[in-house]
């Protein structure tokens, strides 16, 4: 064994793997090396590499030297977990997860995960797990969906534990103890300011986009999307979806059953649901004009209108048309509206939803009519929509005096 300092000021440390050890781990090489930036740190590689070769020799056995948890987490990750899990074998749910969240993943990963723990080992971060607890509280700070980076790393543990790169995942049960203040901080700030548009600030939209139109500032098919996506009180992505063949004008519904991801693929609803949505006279009318000027747009671009064709598409930067739109069109168009009408309260799809059903349990809908309208499996999930007071008129008050009557004339 020997530690011997380099030009560079940093440690070399050599070991030399007794024969044995070499045929119980299955390594070629006769020597350990490895360059540390101290002495100390070189020492206490030492220390301890002297250790699991001793246990190795007395106990025969291979998993007590963990060879391979020195690893870079970024290089398990790419090389290893990442190839698990596209083919759906880690998490619970084994299910192949799709191009979408595929793509969401790894941006968490390159984004967050990697720049906290990539350049650390798998077996330093699995021995310091007081590292990785101060690291993800830290992250928890500034990132509200700490729940996925935990979620994440603790797979990335199990699956080096299941191939042996470490004997056991050590961090499982201290990332538990990770908190999630900034999303607790956030949701306080949307409670406190409203998550909806009040009814006067919708009507101020209205009549902001009614006048847009009017003026030509604000194309046929961006004024049906706006006034589809409002009263449906639909996700922006099942709007985008939308074809012809799904408005059953005699009847006077419109069909929810797919949607689109961000790279403009068809997909199912959430939670795969089918549901029918009957919609007022006036939304069929302007549906029934927005189809009869697309005909006539589409025509002069030489494509015949057919049951399959979008509602709403565009042409984009390449040239190309009748191109679906993309995922962020109808933020875009929000936003111009506002650039327009600057005293209009700041809004967004997912806000629109959020309004639709608030202003309707104000009206007087059910929890149960809301939840079904927004097709939550859960109705605790449309709890959250509805960004209203609970309110409690004097019918509970008129059976407590009555109780209270009754228990005085029986004197």
């Amino acid at each position: 064994m020997a530690i011997t300092k380099l030009k560079n000021n940093h440690y070399k440390l050599e070991v030399f793997y007794p024969k044995e050890v070499r045929q119980i781990l299955g390594v070629t090489t006769e020597r350990y090396r490895k360059t540390f930036r101290t002495k100390k740190e070189a020492e206490q590689a030492e220390k301890d590499l002297t250790q699991k070769i001793q246990r190795v020799l007395n106990e025969k056995s291979a998993r007590s030297f963990e060879l391979n948890g020195h690893i870079k987490f970024k290089e398990f990750y790419q090389t290893v977990w990442l190839d698990m899990y596209i083919a759906g074998s880690t998490g619970r749910s084994r299910q192949i997860p799709t191009a979408t969240t595929i793509s969401n993943t790894k941006d968490v990963f390159r984004l967050h995960i990697l720049p906290m723990f990539g350049d650390y080992s798998i077996k330093f971060l699995n021995d310091n797990k007081d590292f990785v607890l101060r690291t993800l509280m830290k992250k928890s700070q500034t990132y509200a969906n700490i729940k996925i980076i935990k979620s994440y790393v603790n797979q990335v543990f199990d699956i080096a534990e299941l191939l042996e790169y470490i004997e056991y995942n050590r961090i499982e049960k201290v990332i538990r103890y990770v908190g999630d203040p900034k999303k607790q901080q956030l949701k306080a700030e949307r409670q406190l300011n409203g998550e909806a548009l009040t009814a006067e600030e919708l009507i101020a939209w209205l009549d902001a986009t009614n006048e847009d139109y009017r003026n030509g500032s604000l194309i046929m098919q961006d004024y049906v999307l706006f006034m589809l996506t409002l009263n449906l009180g639909d996700r922006k992505s099942e709007s985008y979806a939308l074809q012809w063949k799904h408005i059953d004008f005699e009847n006077g519904y419109v069909s929810l059953i797919q949607s689109k991801d961000k790279f403009g693929n068809l997909k199912s609803t959430k939670g795969r649901k089918a549901t029918k949505f009957k919609i007022p006279t006036f939304l069929i009318e302007l549906l029934k004009e927005w189809k009869k000027k697309q005909k006539e747009e589409l025509l002069q671009l030489g494509i015949k209108q057919t049951k399959e064709q979008f509602l709403f598409t565009y042409a984009n930067r390449s040239g190309e048309v009748n191109i679906p739109v993309h995922v962020d069109y109808l933020n875009y168009r929000l936003k111009s509206i506002r650039r327009r009408h600057e005293e209009l309260t700041q809004t967004n799809p997912h806000k629109l939803r959020h309004t639709f059903s608030t202003l309707a349990r104000e009206g007087g809908a059910t929890m149960a009519q809301i939840s079904q309208a927004l097709t939550h499996s859960d109705i605790k999930t449309t709890e959250i929509y509805v960004n209203t007071p609970n309110v409690v008129d004097l019918s509970t008050y008129e059976k407590f005096e009555k109780r209270l009557d009754e228990a005085r004339q029986a004197k």
